[in-house]
């Protein structure tokens, strides 16, 4: 089997990358979501003023009505303002629940985002070329799917929730207002129901779905990792952290540390390096123990016991050990076959750091590694 192209992105993104993403405003958002939320809200508002809104709407016609007769301008205007203040009653108090409701859906996906730069025009965005490309993407294919499926079902719900309403409306006119009333709401709370439903449906697999486009447009090729990593080493805040946590490592146990790590490599009998990567405390892979002989059989030992792959690379082994301290990153012309082992981890994280591990250890050496 032939190695996959370098220029192929297939890695995960860096907590780097998706902190850069985020400034540029760029998250995964479900719009079904938020319009979700939004009408479960609206809902229940209705639910819980309905009988206040219905009086309102009424005692609009009864002024409306009453005017019969009058002078047209003073009956015009008497009109208008009496569904001025039915609307501002009614609209108002409906347009808040709205608002917060899609602020806290928003804040539930991806947190305070304050983005400005989603605010500068951008030349290549009036690009036909791009303009065809977003027309003709999986996103748009599933953006239309999304709304043919909820037209379909409205429709589908309008015809048997006014056919069902036909019979108890010609009931409700011989009865008076209170039928009326009782008909209109019931009617009207199902549709409600019934489509917060669909929605609900519908916004749930668009949720995952956004989750999953976000993080595939944003995976990166090997060489963007190992870039990513060259360029961070070279940060002072980078250089800090790393004095930080050397002292840290002098003072704590590192057969504790082995237990924790992310991979040990041998020689592999003499020789035994632990490394560590987790992004969330440092940006870089971290030396955090090291051992020679019967430390190096003890540190692999542990790391086997408790699920820690181990990686026979006799060079690098023998050179992160000579030229590397306990407590410091990995050296710059060592971030390729980190990268390497990094990849093999995420890739087969499932089987790991839970149980001891049956499969010894990794040969970087042989022919068939990460192929």
């Amino acid at each position: 089997m032939s190695q996959k192209p370098t220029g192929e992105k297939t890695e995960q993104p860096t907590p780097k990358k998706l902190r850069d993403a985020r400034k540029k405003g760029q998250v995964a958002r479900s719009q079904d979501l938020v319009t979700t939320v939004s009408l479960l809200g609206v809902i229940a508002y209705i639910w819980v003023v309905w009988d206040y809104m219905f009086f309102k709407f009424v005692e609009m016609l009864d002024i409306v009505a009453a005017l019969h007769g009058t002078d047209f301008s003073t009956s015009a205007y008497g009109a208008m303002q009496a569904i001025f203040d039915v609307a501002v009653v009614v609209t108002l108090p409906l347009l808040s629940v709205v608002f917060v409701l899609g602020v806290a859906g928003n804040y539930f996906q991806f947190g305070s985002l304050f983005a400005f730069e989603n605010l500068k025009p951008k030349i290549e965005n009036i690009s036909p070329a791009k303009g065809l490309k977003k027309i003709f993407s999986i996103k748009q294919f599933v953006e239309f799917l999304k709304s043919l499926i909820k037209i379909v079902f409205l429709s589908v719900l309008l015809f048997f929730v006014i056919k069902d309403a036909i019979g108890p409306y010609m009931n409700a006119v011989q009865c008076g207002m209170q039928c009326l009333m009782a008909v209109t709401s019931s009617m009207l709370l199902t549709t409600l129901l019934f489509t917060a439903l669909a929605f609900a449906i519908v916004s749930a697999l668009d949720f995952i779905f956004q989750k999953f486009q976000h993080r595939k447009e944003l995976m990166m090729t090997k060489t963007e990792v190992q870039r990513e990593f060259k360029e961070t080493e070279g940060d002072p805040l980078i250089k800090g952290k790393r004095k930080q946590l050397a002292q840290e490592m002098v003072l704590s146990d590192g057969i504790e540390r082995t237990r924790n790590a992310t991979a040990v490599i041998v020689n592999p009998t003499h020789f035994a390096v632990v490394i560590d990567y987790k992004p969330e405390i440092a940006p870089l892979p971290l030396i955090v123990a090291k051992g020679r002989n019967l430390h190096a059989h003890e540190l692999r030992n542990e790391a086997e016991k408790h699920g820690v792959p181990v990686f026979r690379n006799v060079l690098l082994a023998r050179s992160l050990y000579a030229d590397s301290d306990v407590g410091t990153f990995v050296p710059d012309e060592w971030f390729e076959v980190i990268a390497k082992i990094l990849v093999w981890v995420d890739k087969n994280r499932e089987t790991l750091y839970t149980e001891p591990l049956n499969h010894g250890v990794i040969d970087m050496e042989g022919g068939n590694f990460l192929q």
